[in-house]
């Protein structure tokens, strides 16, 4: 990976894993389906001027945006609702195995030995961290949050076959495939949105601009542009210092508990990204256009 590469990998795992605090924040104040919603509504009032036509393409991007845009944020900012941010950022890594899986057998991706080594180490990183999480004391959340790794390594899998499709039209069509979807779903499941922003303070928009900025302008982007150079593998195997991010920022934030166990687990998954990073090469793909 190349070094320009590695450091977009790194912004995605600060911003995605500070994401889960930012997301902790907002569905404690606004109902989590109307959050997302209202998220997409801001990202789309930036990426209006790359709304453009993406001829030949919209079989795999329709589905791929669903799957990875409205479903994925609606099912994590929900488990997130219902859970705690260390457990949000844990459980919802089980997308890098699942995705791997999808990856060999639709795109007949080939993983070899060491990466898996990388990939099985950094996975029981997250297996450590969940040791010590309490998540079964958050069943419910946690379902959510492995439906949500479901949608989210299918969708992975199917923004891998796209082409000549830049990230940031991507992010466009995300939003508003997303935002009927994701009001829709509101009125069904959801009450009291309207008044919930009335009280809601600073901290829950802060927290808004955080996922907008942070976690959809510039920590999706930058992963879409890793997915047009890399394999899924790859990308999900670095991917997995976001965790690490996100059970510290629960811990520094919003006051989670720091334990020997949280400690372990961020070692092992630094062991198995660094395995990936050093010890697998790998011929980059050619770069989609626009990127």
């Amino acid at each position: 990976m190349r070094f320009s590469h590695i450091l977009i990998a790194l912004l995605v795992c600060v911003a995605w894993g500070l994401n889960a605090v930012a997301a902790k924040i907002g569905v404690t104040f606004i109902p989590p389906v109307f959050f997302t919603a209202l998220r997409f509504v801001f990202v789309l009032m930036f990426l209006v001027p790359w709304l453009k036509r993406v001829p030949g393409q919209w079989s795999i991007l329709f589905p791929a945006v669903f799957f990875m845009g409205g479903l994925h944020f609606a099912l994590i900012f929900s488990g997130a609702k219902y859970s705690d941010a260390s457990t949000m950022a844990i459980v919802n890594q089980l997308y890098v195995p699942i995705s791997v899986l999808l990856a060999m057998a639709w795109l007949g991706e080939r993983v070899p030995l060491r990466r898996w080594l990388g990939i099985l180490l950094a996975f029981c990183g997250v297996v450590i961290f969940s040791l010590d999480a309490s998540v079964s004391s958050h069943l419910f959340g946690v379902f959510l949050l492995i439906v949500d790794a479901c949608s989210m390594a299918l969708g992975t899998v199917l923004l891998r076959r796209l082409s000549g499709v830049p990230p940031l039209v991507m992010q466009a069509w995300m939003a508003v495939i997303g935002i009927p979807f994701l009001f829709a779903a509101s009125s069904i499941f959801e009450s009291g949105q309207v008044a919930s922003l009335a009280v809601a303070p600073w901290q829950a928009w802060a927290a808004l601009a955080y996922t907008v900025i942070a976690g959809s302008l510039i920590g999706h982007t930058c992963y879409y542009i890793l997915l047009q150079h890399y394999e899924v593998s790859l990308v999900g195997s670095v991917l997995l210092l976001s965790p690490a991010i996100g059970v510290f920022g629960g811990i520094i934030i919003l006051g989670e508990p720091f334990t020997p166990m949280i400690i372990v687990g961020a070692a092992v998954t630094l062991l198995g990204v660094g395995i990936v990073l050093r010890r697998t090469p790998l011929i980059g793909l050619e770069p989609a256009e626009g990127v």
